[in-house]
């Protein structure tokens, strides 16, 4: 009775998970350079739950963690000479307020009264030496390489990286990762950079919906499951050695 209830707890745990990425991507379908999270079960035996070496032991699922979807989103024009869009496995650097490095596809950048590129957030968008990036008054263009220039003149090269090993990657905010810097490298040529565009979220809005609606039947399933295994020891406590 234990170990079906305990496993009936777990499915429903599973999809709890489960639910709470879908929702935060389907909030972010709309958010540019968003990359979806998803989550990874693992499987267990139930009788590493009761200890019980020679218990049969049928299998479950069980949580495990959340790794970040590393397909590209769409590319859009938008026409904004401070919008770029990565084309490619690569990462925009920037520069957070502790000194530290993260990386982001989110190119909607802004500048402040100083001429700094900053992103959305307010960090400082760093180039390939890992300084920010100071842009004078004038007309802002790029080329595919990620060089800036004002007025027709180079004044600073976007810092792009691109990262080994994508399980090693862990959100900072919406649009920010970090990773180890030995996990990092200078983007190779296969990476391209358009100004005047925006990669949106590589959430499918439409699939996400679908799982959301398989995920909470899945759910509610398994919370009746739970709500059966507790209603037959209520019975167990109630009904067994009692004299009538």
């Amino acid at each position: 009775m234990s170990v079906g209830i305990y496993i009936a707890g777990a499915a429903g745990q599973m999809a709890q998970h489960k639910l709470n990425d879908i929702s935060h991507n389907l909030a972010n379908v709309n958010t540019a350079g968003f990359m979806g999270s998803r989550s990874t079960f693992t499987t267990q035996l139930s009788n590493q739950i009761t200890g019980n070496s020679t218990q049969a032991a049928p299998a479950f699922a069980k949580y495990g963690n959340q790794f970040i979807d590393m397909e590209e989103g769409s590319i859009k024009q938008t026409g904004n000479d401070l919008d770029f869009a990565i084309q490619g496995q690569g990462f925009f650097r920037v520069g957070l307020a502790d000194g530290s490095e993260a990386y982001t596809r989110a190119g909607n950048f802004k500048l402040d009264a100083n001429g700094t590129l900053l992103t959305q957030g307010g960090y400082s968008v760093l180039n390939t030496s890992g300084s920010a990036i100071q842009l004078q008054p004038g007309h802002i263009t790029a080329n595919q390489e990620g060089a800036l220039f004002v007025n027709g003149n180079k004044v600073a090269d976007l810092g792009l990286v691109k990262i080994r090993d994508a399980s090693k990657i862990d959100k900072v905010g919406e649009t920010l990762v970090k990773t180890p810097a030995a996990n990092t490298e200078q983007a190779s040529q296969d990476i391209t950079v358009h100004q005047g565009a925006l990669e949106g979220s590589n959430v499918n809005a439409i699939l996400a919906m679908t799982e959301l609606i398989d995920t909470m039947r899945s759910y509610q399933a398994t919370m009746k499951v739970v709500e059966q295994f507790d209603q037959q020891s209520s019975l167990l406590s109630n009904k067994v050695g009692s004299i009538k």
